[in-house]
């Protein structure tokens, strides 16, 4: 399944408009010889908010389920053949970048990644910086690692957490 993660900017900014430093193309080859971005596994989850209820001697109970909070994404891949070039397309390069940078800005307040799921487009999500419907995936971290040192080609194993802000105002 190919997969494209990318970063916008500005309002009415679309994939295909976008810098190749914004973007990443998962999947779309098999070799794993040359510097290349792989997803091995996609996790995509309802997070739901179980707060303690203030007054815990009623009848509730102690805990009350607050409905739903929040969606996660969670991405698992690797990059073959790990480089320390440069270069501004470097795919680790591009991951660092996205996980140093602001995670809004002020035409996206509810984030500014958006996913492109090839086989599973119901979980496309194309971030919308205008209107009342603002959305949009926030980058919340990348975990490297393992790096191994003994395989080759040399790979950076990754998992990234993204999640849908509902925001206050939502």
């Amino acid at each position: 399944m190919t997969l494209t993660l990318y970063r916008v900017n500005t309002a009415g900014q679309s994939i295909s408009s976008l810098d190749s430093n914004e973007l990443i193309v998962f999947n779309d080859t098999t070799d794993v010889n040359t510097h290349n971005g792989f997803i091995t596994g996609v996790e995509i989850t309802n997070t739901t908010g179980i707060g303690n209820n203030q007054a815990a001697e009623q009848d509730l109970g102690d805990h009350q389920d607050l409905g739903s909070v929040e969606k996660l994404y969670v991405l698992t891949g690797f990059i073959s053949l790990r480089t320390q070039a440069e270069d501004p397309t470097n795919l680790i390069n591009i991951m660092q970048k996205w996980d140093d940078e602001i995670k809004t800005n002020p035409n996206f307040i509810h984030g500014r990644m958006g996913i492109k799921m090839e086989d599973f487009e119901q979980y496309t999500l194309p971030p919308v910086g205008t209107g009342s419907d603002q959305f949009g995936l926030i980058w919340k971290s990348i975990k490297w690692g393992p790096l191994e040192f003994d395989v080759l080609p040399l790979r950076a194993d990754f998992v990234i957490t993204m999640i849908i802000d509902k925001g206050d105002d939502q």
